[in-house]
């Protein structure tokens, strides 16, 4: 199809943001209200456009293009499609310019019957552009203010102020020609943009017979009533605006939704009453009033926890056999999520019985049917105030709303583990909840908290001036035969020049300190005992130890692990020597009956692409091990290792957030490769690794839903550097 020339004169290009452009000027034929725009023949984006003809029947057109990435492009050929697919070819843009006082004096200039046009075009324009945009830009609301003073005039005076706890505002006062209805306002104040409200008319004996008072609610959140200069609306006879009384009173907090409740009476259009009486009803004010319901149903809180800039985990019950609630939303400053579209139920038979003789409810429940526990997640965005309050609205059937506040807990350790002993993982949606809340919100909070765990330092036994290498050793349960570990060090000759750091992380016993103090003066070896109470695992242990080491190569080595020879730790060195860059060299692993425990880890790429990593040889008999000479592997054993004290530091430095320890070992491993290291086995080099209790003999369910984020965690944290 061949494309119409279009004969245009653009005589003011303005670019609002940095991705939205809007132009002005002649043209010889309408320009289609909307469609997709192309640049260049290949960037395509969309616009929106209004075209009129003047008195003199020259046409002229406003169009507002918005293009990702438009500030950086300088596009030769722009072409606008309407939505049949014929295509109009501007002009080459030149020209452009990003100060919007420009558009409104040519607009004055050459079209000042179009200036209220203009105004409309700029606020649809505005609207769109806030919901697509990344970036904000004040230039959108310099150009509403500049055209609102162009064609705006005076109508009345605003009166009375009161703003409501979620941010919004009420305003009353007189005017000649404000509509009724959901409308659109713009509010003129140090940045001018429009909002949303609902205006009502009322009688007032002392205004002229022309004029009558106004209330309107808006909802959105709006500037404080004290820097309002003007509020502009969209008349029957074109734009009109509101000055601010000079004595203007401002209510109370906490007093707005009373106030709209109490002039609700006087609304003379009845459409715009009922509209208005549901608006002051879903005000919170701050308190709790589902207790104070008529009907059968309450809810309560289990638990709310909150991630600031992550989201909230909401974990409590609803009890509604008459299903009166239509909606249960959890709302705070900026914050307004559905739960009931999403949440896990779960039963709740406590609640049944607490409720079977309470007369509201009495009857009404059906036996059996108690799923009234929910646990419910809701994203929040980023910049909120850490001390931001949230509440559930409740919305009935009867259009009454009713209110719960929220307690939030903060993310500490303990909170979050009872967060996930609460989500539910038989759940069909676990994965997606995982991915969309759980996982971001824990990833968030740890690395808030990501702070080396504090240590207390306490030198015992032989001192040595310059270690060979720092041995650290982890002690992360409640045993006490510590004493076991370092009396196998001391008859190894490898270990007379070494330092040996024991990590007391949390939950160890508290006669840990003392055993170690009587082994350490009796094997004459150099001990440093690290109290690190708020270390959690190994790897907490080892970052807490790392900055009193003082030997240029560290060994990782947990209690669980036993020489069965002399002489080891000498084989590592060379190995470590010889390669000449950071590696993290581990031995072989045994369990107690000699099988194959670790020898080496290698990553296995599925049919799909995806990398699993599999322990090579595993419960094999230790004669499978045919290997000498060592061997570049993808990970290590964190349980043994010999690596670089600063490369040491730095992969944990970078460690991805996990609630447990099963994925940092990898990650370490991965950590330390993209570092520019390497891994290596050394198989003729082994040790005995013990079994440990099990992790999950005690809290199994949060440890369950735990390592079940921790791979989650794992796995997009390494995809996403893989795709980079």
């Amino acid at each position: 199809m061949k494309e119409p020339i279009t004969k245009a004169d653009i005589t003011a290009a303005i670019l609002l943001d940095d991705d939205t452009l809007v132009l002005f000027g002649a043209i010889d034929r309408a320009l289609p209200a909307q469609g997709a725009v192309h640049l260049d023949g290949s960037v395509e984006g969309r616009y929106a456009g209004r075209s009129w003809a003047d008195a003199e029947g020259e046409r002229w057109f406003l169009g507002g293009i918005r293009v990702p990435g438009l500030a950086q492009m300088r596009p030769s050929r722009v072409e606008l499609a309407d939505e049949k697919g014929e295509r109009l070819v501007l002009p080459r843009l030149s020209n452009v310019r990003t100060n919007p006082s420009h558009l409104v004096s040519a607009l004055k200039g050459f079209q000042p019957g179009a200036l209220a046009l203009a105004l409309d075009f700029a606020i649809q324009l505005a609207a769109s552009s806030k919901e697509g945009a990344d970036n904000e830009s004040d230039r959108i609301g310099r150009l509403l203010s500049g055209l609102a003073q162009e064609v705006s005039q005076p109508d009345g005076f605003a009166e009375v102020f009161g703003r409501f706890r979620d941010g919004s505002l009420m305003l009353q006062g007189w005017a000649r020609s404000f509509r009724n209805g959901a409308q659109k306002i713009l509010i003129e104040a140090e940045e001018t943009a429009a909002y949303r409200a609902t205006a009502g008319a009322f009688a007032r004996p002392d205004l002229p017979p022309e004029a009558s008072g106004v209330m309107a609610v808006l909802t959105d959140q709006t500037p404080l009533p004290t820097s309002i200069r003007r509020i502009h609306y969209r008349a029957a006879e074109g734009w009109r605006h509101l000055e601010i009384f000079e004595h203007r009173t401002i209510l109370p907090d906490g007093v707005a939704s009373a106030h709209v409740r109490d002039m609700l009476g006087n609304i003379q259009d009845a459409e715009t009453r009922q509209r208005m009486t549901r608006i002051a009803a879903s005000r919170y004010d701050g308190a709790e009033t589902v207790s104070r319901l008529d009907i059968p149903v309450r809810t309560g809180l289990d638990m709310a926890l909150r991630v600031p800039g992550a989201g909230l985990f909401v974990a409590g019950w609803l009890l509604d056999p008459t299903r009166q609630v239509r909606a249960v939303t959890l709302k705070g400053p900026g914050v307004a999520v559905r739960l009931d579209e999403g949440w896990s139920r779960l039963a709740r038979r406590d609640v049944t019985e607490a409720f079977q003789h309470d007369g509201l409810f009495a009857g009404r429940m059906i036996p059996g049917q108690d799923q009234h526990g929910f646990t419910a997640f809701a994203a929040e965005p980023s910049g909120l105030p850490p001390g931001a309050e949230f509440h559930l609205e409740l919305e009935l059937a009867d259009d009454r709303f009713a209110f719960l506040p929220l307690s939030c807990l903060p993310p500490a350790p303990e909170a979050l583990r009872r967060m996930l002993s609460l989500v539910n993982l038989d759940s069909p949606s676990i994965d997606t909840l995982i991915a969309r809340h759980v996982g971001p919100m824990l990833r968030t909070a740890r690395a808030r908290s990501g702070v080396a765990p504090s240590a207390g330092v306490h030198p015992m036994g032989r001192p040595v001036k310059a270690p060979r290498v720092s041995v650290i050793l982890p002690v992360t349960d409640a045993r006490e035969d510590v004493d076991l570990n370092i009396a196998r060090l001391a008859i190894d000759p490898d270990f007379a020049e070494t330092e040996l750091l024991v990590v007391a992380a949390a939950g160890t016993h508290e006669r840990l300190g003392g055993a170690v103090r009587q082994a350490a003066a009796f094997y004459r070896m150099a001990v440093t005992f690290v109290a690190a109470p708020d270390a959690t695992d190994a790897f907490e242990a080892m970052a807490a130890a790392l900055p009193h080491a003082r030997g240029e190569r560290v060994l990782t080595l947990s209690p669980s692990v036993l020489p069965t020879e002399k002489g080891w730790l000498s084989a590592l060195e060379r190995v470590s020597r010889k390669s000449g860059g950071p590696v993290m060299v581990s031995p072989t692993l045994l369990y107690e009956d000699h099988s194959i425990r670790f020898a080496g880890i290698m990553a296995v790429e599925g049919t799909d692409g995806t990398k699993t990593f599999e322990r090579r040889f595993a419960g094999y008999p230790r004669d499978w091990l045919k290997e000498q000479d060592a061997a570049t592997v993808d990970a290590a054993a964190p349980e043994c290792a010999l690596l670089p004290k600063d490369a040491l530091i730095r992969a944990l430095a970078t460690m991805g957030s996990y609630m447990g320890a099963d994925h940092k070992g990898l990650d370490l491993c991965l950590r330390l490769r993209a570092l520019g290291g390497a891994c290596v086995w050394l198989p003729r080099v082994t040790l005995v690794a013990l079994d440990e209790q099990p992790r999950d003999a005690h809290a199994d369910r949060w440890r369950r839903a735990g390592s079940m984020v921790d791979r989650w965690s794992f796995e997009d944290i390494w995809s996403a550097r893989a795709a980079a």
